[in-house]
């Protein structure tokens, strides 16, 4: 049997009034699908339309002669942050229904509403959350009705199945980078040929504005023979430059971080990589090693430098250790990207400026600000509690007077300045 999974074409680098950047990245959660379908003894094949800049009316020769075919309306890299515009992922999904039945969709979108994504895109079923389990189950031909996460129709009626178990990671086989071309990822702070890496799925923590529903409550870890094997794979085989651990806080594996860290040092990869963190799980013991094993950048949770709106989302920190954690960044020679979240309930135009002043002061090497993003059944449309018009401004102005300010010149890596310039300007045009 042939199988195809489909990442599908995304306007770059954002869609027109969103704030999800549609980067370059590889779908890891295909190359795992693949892995585990190979593994099983089919054939199955990765098509990254996004990466290869086909749209939706371009890929009918590409889509033929393939027994089932799954689209995805969020890979890995999006399941905390899905893109509310999903007009080319119904678009590619209508073009491949118009040649065959055994189209299935999954994602986000498929997980929170999958009457809605199911009538748009004319999928035979939606697998709701963590794809794998289900898409081999699907392949087997085993009916729909008996497999565990997923909705479908019979006659007019929604059926959605039990929720499936939670993925056990340690049973994950290595991921089919054989399926991805590395030469066409890359991440403007770290280079080209690009690799997405997993420790772990989920969090221990639970803030309020956190999106979790594609990972639920909790974390589950792979183990640490896993994370080398798959790492060395990537670089020796398939020369990844550089990757990005996706795991939504990397330190809390913090006993396979210490050893993949021992690993990476001993191998002597000339590996650059990134990783997303807790401000408060950084010391500097780690980060001295985290810098030996090739760790360049740490995206940071800051969310926000006012303390009562930290306390109202529950984060769980003082911002004195978010001030930390960049100091300790620095010391070690890490770069930081700082996430900050505009729109708050409560927060006030004062407010804003507060923050952008703190930010300022503690100068992070980058920050992302984004506005908060309602989550709902209803509609992906952006929301939040003030304003929308109001923190459109505020996020377009932030970036402004964060990035073009005298102080910042003279700190401006040349080899990013192009990159970050043109991405600068996208995102600019945009709001």
């Amino acid at each position: 049997m042939n199988i195809l999974l489909v990442k599908p074409y995304w306007p770059y680098p954002y869609n027109k009034s969103e704030n999800t950047f549609n980067r370059f990245w590889p779908p890891l959660c295909l190359a795992n699908c693949a892995g585990i379908l190979k593994e099983s003894g089919f054939n199955a094949k990765i098509l990254d339309f996004h990466a290869l800049r086909i749209r939706p009316e371009q890929i009918n020769d590409y889509v033929r002669g393939f027994d089932k075919i799954f689209v995805t309306s969020s890979s890995l890299d999006k399941w905390q942050c899905p893109n509310p515009d999903i007009s080319t992922f119904i678009k590619t999904c209508l073009q491949i229904r118009g040649l065959t039945q055994e189209l299935y969709v999954m994602g986000y979108h498929g997980t929170v509403d999958p009457e809605r994504i199911l009538r748009q895109t004319k999928a035979r079923a939606v697998i709701r959350e963590e794809p794998e389990n289900s898409i081999l189950e699907i392949c087997k031909d085993r009916k729909l009705s008996d497999i565990r996460g997923v909705s479908f129709f019979e006659g007019n009626e929604l059926i959605s199945t039990p929720e499936n178990e939670r993925l056990d990671l340690t049973k994950l086989p290595i991921p089919d980078f054989g399926s991805l071309d590395f030469k066409r990822y890359s991440y403007e702070i770290l280079g080209k040929r690009f690799v997405l890496l997993e420790i772990s799925r989920g969090c221990p923590f639970n803030c309020k504005f956190c999106n979790n529903t594609m990972y639920g409550q909790g974390i589950r870890k792979k183990k640490k023979e896993q994370v080398f094997q798959e790492i060395s794979l990537a670089i020796e085989k398939y020369k990844a430059a550089s990757g990005y651990f996706i795991d939504l806080n990397f330190l809390s594996s913090r006993e396979i971080v210490d050893s993949l860290c021992d690993y990476l040092i001993q191998k002597k990869y000339k590996f650059k990589w990134a990783c997303q963190t807790r401000p408060d799980s950084l010391d500097a013991g780690i980060l001295k090693k985290m810098k030996a094993a090739g760790c360049r950048v740490i995206h940071l949770g800051v969310e926000t430098y006012i303390q009562e709106l930290l306390d109202l989302v529950d984060k769980r920190i003082k911002i004195e250790k978010i001030d930390q954690a960049i100091k300790l960044c620095r010391d070690a020679g890490i770069q930081t990207l700082a996430f900050v979240i505009f729109g708050l309930p409560g927060e006030t135009e004062e407010d804003r400026a507060c923050i952008l002043a703190a930010l300022k002061k503690i100068n992070p090497d980058f920050v992302s600000f984004h506005k908060l993003f309602k989550f709902g059944k209803d509609n992906w449309e952006w929301g939040n509690f003030c304003d929308e018009g109001e923190i459109d401004r505020a996020v377009k102005q932030a970036f402004i007077k964060y990035y073009f300010r005298l102080s910042r010149i003279p700190q401006i890596n040349p080899f990013l300045i192009y990159r970050c310039l043109k991405l600068f300007y996208g995102r600019i045009k945009t709001l």
